[in-house]
C-alpha cells in the first residue's frame, strides 16, 4: 500500500482532499499535514512514498519544504498541488518538484499523477538507485547549451526553428523541456513529443527562464569528472539515434516522437555517471575486459541499467509513456519483439547509431534481432540511412 502525505495550510483544503481520497483507502494510505514544519516532522516518523504539497504557504513555503524532503528524504516523490499560476515560481521549483498540478484540480487527474508515481516508483526495485534518481533535480546542461540559447533569445527575429534546433543538440536541455510542456500547469489536452511543437507551446519568455535555471544545474556536469569524454560521445550519440529514428518512423507524429525518445534514450548514463562515478567506472571497466554491453555490466555491479533509471526519471517528470516505454525497454529484446513500433524504431536506431559512429562498434544485434527489420534489403536502406546522418553531424 502505497504511503501519501498531503501538506496545505488551509484545513479545509486537507478535509476535501480527505473526503475524496476516502474512497481509495484500500490502497493508498493517506495522511495530511497542516504546514511544512507539521509535514518534516511526520516525515521524521513515518515512511511516506508520496509528498503532494501547497506553494505559498506560512513560515515555510512549499518550495522550503520540498527541498528539505529532497534532501532528507531523496527517495520519496515530490509533487506541487498549487492554485498559483506563477511561471517563476514554478519555474523556481522545478529543482526540487517532480510534477506540478493547478487547483482546482479534478480528481481523476489527481489519481492518474498518483497512480502513475506509484507504478513508477514501483518500476526500480533498487533502493539505491530510487533514492539516487529521487535526489536528482534535474540533469545536467553543457555550458555552451546554455550560452547559446542566452545569445538566440536575446535575438528578437529568432525563429522558432533556430531554437528548437538547439534545444535537439542537449539530451538534458530537451528532457527539461518535454518535462515542462508536459506539466499539468500548461494543462494541454494532449502530450507533446516534438521539440520543436514544444518550442512554440512554451513560448520565447518560458523558454528564457528555463535558459537562466541551467546555470544552476551546471553543479551536476562537475559530477561527471573522469567521464567528461564519455558525456561528450554520449550525447553525439544521442543526438545521432534521435535523427536515424527519425528517419526510420513512417508518420510524422511517429517521427517527432521517435526523435524526442532516441535524444533521451540513454538519459540514465547521466544520472549513473554524475551520481556514482566510481561505481560507474567499474562498469565501464567490466564491459571492457569482458566485451560485454555496458547496460548488462550496469545490471550486475548495480542492480539495474540506465535505460530502467532512464526511464524512471523521465516518468517522474511527466514525460509521456510513448516516450518512456522505448527509453526503458531498448535493450531489452523481449520487450522489443512484443513492444511497440515507437519501442522496436530506437532499438534498432541505437543500434545503428553505435555501428555508424566512428570508430563503429561490431553490430549490436544478432543476425536473428536484425531480420525483424524485414530483410536485409531494409538493413542496407538503414545503414545508409545511419552512414548519412553521421555525415551530417560532422559537417
Amino acid at each position: 500500500m502505497k504511503r501519501l502525505l498531503f501538506v496545505d495550510d488551509e484545513p479545509a483544503v486537507l478535509e476535501g482532499l480527505r473526503n475524496v481520497l476516502r474512497s481509495e483507502r484500500q490502497r493508498w494510505n493517506a495522511s495530511f499535514a497542516l504546514g511544512g514544519e507539521e509535514a518534516l516532522a511526520f516525515l521524521e516518523a513515518h515512511p511516506v512514498d508520496i509528498v503532494v504539497t501547497d506553494m505559498r504557504m506560512p513560515k515555510m513555503d512549499g518550495h522550503e519544504l520540498l527541498k528539505q524532503v529532497r534532501d532528507r528524504h531523496p527517495d520519496v516523490i515530490r509533487i506541487v498541488l498549487t492554485g498559483y499560476a506563477d511561471l517563476a515560481l514554478v519555474t523556481q521549483t522545478s529543482s526540487v518538484a517532480h510534477q506540478h498540478l493547478l487547483k482546482p484540480c479534478d480528481f481523476d487527474q489527481l489519481r492518474s499523477v498518483l497512480e502513475r508515481a506509484a507504478a513508477l516508483q514501483d518500476l526500480m526495485t533498487q533502493e539505491q538507485i530510487r533514492k539516487i534518481v529521487g535526489g536528482l533535480g534535474s540533469l545536467p546542461s553543457a555550458p555552451q547549451t546554455y550560452y547559446r540559447l542566452t545569445q538566440a533569445l536575446g535575438n528578437p527575429d529568432v525563429e522558432v526553428a533556430e531554437l528548437a534546433a538547439l534545444v535537439e543538440q542537449d539530451v538534458a536541455m530537451s528532457s527539461r523541456v518535454l518535462q515542462f510542456v508536459n506539466s499539468a500547469y500548461f494543462g494541454f489536452a494532449k502530450h507533446i513529443s516534438s521539440i520543436e511543437s514544444a518550442v512554440v507551446c512554451l513560448g520565447l519568455n518560458t523558454l528564457r527562464h528555463l535558459a537562466l535555471t541551467f546555470e544552476v544545474f551546471e553543479v551536476f556536469r562537475g559530477g561527471a569528472g573522469q567521464f567528461a569524454e564519455a558525456l561528450q560521445s554520449m550525447e553525439r550519440h544521442a543526438l545521432l539515434t534521435a535523427r536515424i529514428a527519425r528517419k526510420m518512423a513512417n508518420q510524422q507524429e511517429l517521427a517527432e516522437v521517435a526523435f524526442a525518445a532516441g535524444l533521451l534514450h540513454d538519459a540514465g548514463k547521466l544520472v549513473l555517471m554524475t551520481r556514482m562515478p566510481a561505481k560507474y567506472q567499474e562498469v565501464l571497466d567490466l564491459a571492457e575486459q569482458e566485451q560485454r554491453p555496458v547496460h548488462e555490466a550496469e545490471k550486475e555491479l548495480i542492480g539495474s541499467d540506465h535505460a530502467e533509471v532512464g526511464a524512471y526519471l523521465l516518468g517522474l517528470w511527466g514525460l509521456p509513456h510513448a516516450i518512456i516505454e522505448p527509453v526503458a525497454f531498448h535493450h531489452s529484446w523481449e520487450q522489443v519483439e512484443a513492444g511497440s513500433q515507437i519501442v522496436r524504431t530506437i532499438c534498432f536506431a541505437d543500434a545503428l547509431a553505435h555501428e555508424a559512429m566512428p570508430p563503429g562498434k561490431a553490430p549490436v544485434l544478432t543476425a536473428s534481432q536484425w531480420k525483424t527489420l524485414q530483410g536485409d534489403q531494409l538493413l542496407s536502406g538503414y545503414r545508409k540511412i545511419a552512414a548519412q546522418e553521421v555525415n551530417t553531424l560532422a559537417g
